[in-house]
């Protein structure tokens, strides 16, 4: 857990009442290299066709233009992509993909509101 992590969640169990604001500055890039060492690495890739493996090739120049897209609010989630998969009674079951930076952003936002 990041130092700010750690601060957050402190003033939460020492404040219960605080209103935490502004949470989105929180996303800074060592959140987002934290959270992709919670990735599950082989997920399925989304609707862009980007693999974990493909991502991991160019790591910090992609941390780096999310996080650049997080702190412009350019960052944008992508559609999900659709597949059906098969249950035990011979129908199927529709999952919802997630594109790895998505899965990135909703990892490194989970851990900051779990702080809380």
């Amino acid at each position: 857990m990041t130092t700010a992590l750690h601060a957050i969640a402190f003033k939460a169990r020492s404040h219960p009442r605080h209103r935490f604001q502004n949470l989105y500055g929180l996303l800074n890039s060592n959140l987002l290299y934290q959270s992709w060492g919670q990735l599950n690495k082989q997920a399925r890739p989304g609707i862009d066709g980007v693999t974990t493996e493909a991502y991991r090739q160019s790591l910090p120049q992609n941390i780096h233009r999310l996080h650049q897209r997080l702190c412009d609010k350019h960052y944008r989630t992508q559609a999900i992509k659709r597949v059906l998969i098969p249950k035990g009674n011979g129908k199927q079951r529709p999952l919802g993909l997630p594109t790895v930076e998505d899965k990135l952003v909703q990892q490194s936002v989970a851990q900051l509101l779990q702080s809380i």
